[in-house]
């Protein structure tokens, strides 16, 4: 189902925490360590994953129909599809305006640009929710359920992947250290 596949970005844009923690890819390529193996503090320095325009917008679309929204809620869901897609747009510049400037920080203002970058995540996860409450009070049961049901698919499905991924780079970096 091609709701599926946007799942996790339905948990990008509505939960911040696992936004941030999304997708980390080292800052730079570092070199390993003089004995050959790899640095292991590498993944420390990371940007969380910029979704393409297109993919914002195959998302809200995706959520639009499998929450079933209706004529009536329209009203209710533009704010809240425009929010998402405002956020987008915010997190893509914040994006790009650390990764120009992470060659040239120190450790300190790395941290500070991630934490920069956290807290205008969080406020944009307050306006996004503010704009997501009445639409979701607007909804029948079967439409909260189904909804409160696919965000739980997207935290797990979200947690899953992540536990791939940090499975799949120990892998990595432990091969060359065996070599």
């Amino acid at each position: 189902m091609m709701f599926r596949r946007f799942l996790p970005a339905a948990a990008l844009m509505m939960l911040p925490a696992m936004t941030m923690a999304a997708d980390m890819q080292p800052a730079a390529p570092t070199a390993p360590a003089a004995q050959g193996t790899p640095n292991s503090t590498a993944s420390l320095a990371h940007t969380p994953h910029d979704p393409a325009p297109d993919e914002v917008e195959a998302h809200i679309k995706a959520l639009h129909d499998e929450l079933g929204i209706t004529k009536k809620q329209e009203t209710l869901w533009t704010p809240f599809a425009q929010d998402m897609m405002d956020n987008a747009q915010r997190l893509h510049d914040a994006i790009e305006a650390r990764r120009d400037k992470l060659p040239k920080m120190n450790a300190v203002e790395n941290m500070q640009s991630y934490a920069d970058l956290v807290a205008e995540r969080a406020h944009d996860m307050q306006t996004l929710n503010s704009a997501f409450a009445p639409l979701y009070d607007s909804f029948s049961k079967k439409q909260r359920k189904h909804a409160d049901t696919l965000f739980v698919q997207g935290d797990s499905e979200h947690a899953e992947k992540q536990q791939e991924r940090a499975a799949a780079s120990q892998g990595a970096a432990a091969a060359p250290a065996a070599q």
